[in-house]
């Protein structure tokens, strides 16, 4: 190759990398953060013996929050679980209906199935390690309220706006673009989150199963779709800023410490 050649392979390469780093893919589920700190409160709330069955089934080291996202990390390489994280009901619906199951499944549906196989001591430990980690998962993603209900935008992921006058999705905001914008930690946010955690609250929120949490996350989104002051409804570019993050962050909050109690809930019935 001549020295044009090599200029103009260079420059290809150059362009192909900046449209690779600035391309947007579609949000999934909470951020790491979010996942993560749910499943510490999860796990921090475990009985002894469900946090033996637990360790038992994760790898050498792995913790709950660790595996938390890793239903996110392989869905490339698991196309078929694509549709598992979320189920579309219009924000206009009343409430959950197995009308909106795709026949691919849906989170409500994944919930319960991996809890069955979790449940199962006639499954193999392979097969009972991988229903783990989706459950984990799939009780947090329904607890993101977006993850529930939409516009026909998939969830938001289609609604561009500027948050912070960054430009974003209504999908990214809700899974990570609130919490960046507090700056702490993930251990400060286990704390602060399980301090909110009261005795009642835990116990109110261990009844019920995954279509009563859907309900909770369709009734959030129909407020994640309008503006806080106006109360009008989003549109395409809206602009985002200190307003919905004060009225919308305690939702968020709330969701990701419903998600942690209900997670290690599941599992202590599993492991009783």
């Amino acid at each position: 190759m001549d020295g044009i050649g090599r200029v103009k392979a260079v420059r290809l390469i150059f362009a192909a990398t900046l449209a690779a780093s600035t391309m947007i893919g579609p949000a999934w589920g909470w951020g790491r953060l979010g996942h993560r700190v749910a499943g510490k409160i999860a796990e921090d709330r475990l009985t002894p013996a469900a946090r033996a069955a637990v360790r038992d089934l994760l790898g050498p080291g792995e913790s709950l929050a660790d595996v938390s996202t890793w239903a996110d990390e392989v869905r490339r390489d698991r196309p078929e679980s694509g549709p598992w994280h979320y189920v579309n009901v219009p924000i206009s619906e009343p409430k959950y209906d197995r009308k909106f199951e795709p026949k691919e499944g849906c989170v409500v549906v994944k919930v319960e199935d991996f809890r069955k196989i979790l449940a199962d001591p006639r499954k193999s430990r392979a097969e009972r390690q991988e229903a783990l980690k989706f459950l984990a998962h799939f009780v947090q993603d329904m607890h993101q309220p977006v993850h529930v209900g939409h516009r026909d935008d998939r969830g938001g992921n289609d609604l561009q706006v500027q948050f912070f006058g960054q430009g974003s999705n209504l999908h990214r905001v809700w899974d990570s673009g609130l919490f960046d914008q507090v700056n702490r930690p993930e251990k400060e946010w286990v704390e602060a989150l399980s301090k909110t955690i009261t005795p009642e609250l835990a116990a109110e929120w261990s009844r019920g199963g995954p279509v009563d949490w859907a309900d909770e996350s369709l009734a959030i989104a129909r407020k994640a779709y309008r503006n806080p002051f106006t109360q009008n409804e989003l549109k395409k570019g809206a602009r985002l800023g200190q307003e919905y993050e004060d009225a919308n962050l305690p939702l968020a909050e709330r969701r990701l410490a419903q998600a942690g109690v209900r997670l290690a809930w599941v599992l202590n019935t599993i492991f009783p």
